[in-house]
């Protein structure tokens, strides 16, 4: 079960993202509002796991208001930050939102199709999430603790920040700095490093560059074809040409022929 939480400005657009919800079995709505400040005060006694949002608002707009749900996190005990899916008839606001790592970006009037598409990416993603979690609990309650050459140091923000290397899902490239994305944290570590180094310290046997700008974790490989890959939370990323031989040669080494 997924608890959500709708927010929306507008009463008729609330009335159908709540319509929808409700017609989903593992979704639970715990609150609907008609602005980012009144959603304030419900996260203040909930925690959703997913958040319906509108971005177009009033007084606090939905990029504002989701940029502040990590901050207002870490004033938790749990430090729960919530999946977001944003909704809105404005599309020059889609590369905002996913800099905000929106699970998905709805435009409106969208169906319950693509409502229901949404959904399942924001499960997946909060499965992989909670299986991470398990995994990372298990390991600092083993006898045996895990060896730094199965974990990665990395500075971002002035600090040093370990991460696991079984927890790192993808790395892209933007000039001079990687987004590190995990299963983890909900938002990326983004560290001065350039992609040869991150290449050359990761294990070739779990991780694979396929672009330019893009190293991804082999076990996390959904779908491939010719130009790009899917991971099993739905990223899509692109595949470059000179990277193509080698991703090609390990599904030829990993796929199942008739015998």
């Amino acid at each position: 079960m997924m608890k959500v939480l709708a927010i929306d400005d507008e009463p008729l657009a609330l009335k159908q993202v709540v319509a929808y919800i409700q017609r989903i079995p593992f979704l639970q709505l715990v609150g609907q509002c008609l602005s980012a400040i009144e959603a304030q005060t419900v996260l203040r006694t909930q925690e959703p796991d997913l958040i319906f949002c509108d971005i177009n608002m009033p007084d606090l707009n939905g990029l504002d208001f989701v940029r502040g749900l990590s901050a207002a996190a870490s004033s938790t005990e749990t430090g729960h930050v919530p999946l977001v899916i944003f909704t809105t008839a404005y599309s020059e606001y889609a590369i905002e939102g996913f800099k905000v790592e929106a699970v998905d970006y709805l435009l409106k009037p969208f169906s319950f199709s693509e409502f229901r598409q949404a959904v399942e990416r924001a499960r997946s993603r909060r499965d992989i999430m909670l299986q991470a979690a398990a995994h990372q609990a298990e390991s600092q309650n083993s006898a045996s603790p895990s060896t730094d050459a199965d974990t990665l140091f990395v500075r971002a923000d002035h600090t040093t920040i370990a991460i696991p290397l079984p927890s790192i899902r993808y790395i892209q490239g933007m000039s001079e700095y990687l987004r590190i994305y995990t299963s983890i944290r909900p938002r990326p570590i983004i560290t001065l490093l350039t992609m040869k180094s991150m290449e050359e310290r990761l294990p070739s046997d779990r991780f694979l560059r396929i672009h330019r700008s893009s190293i991804v974790a082999l076990n996390c490989i959904s779908e491939v074809s010719r130009s790009r890959l899917v991971l099993n939370d739905g990223t899509e990323l692109s595949v470059g040409d000179n990277y193509r031989p080698a991703l090609e040669e390990w599904v030829a080494q990993h796929i199942m022929a008739k015998r």
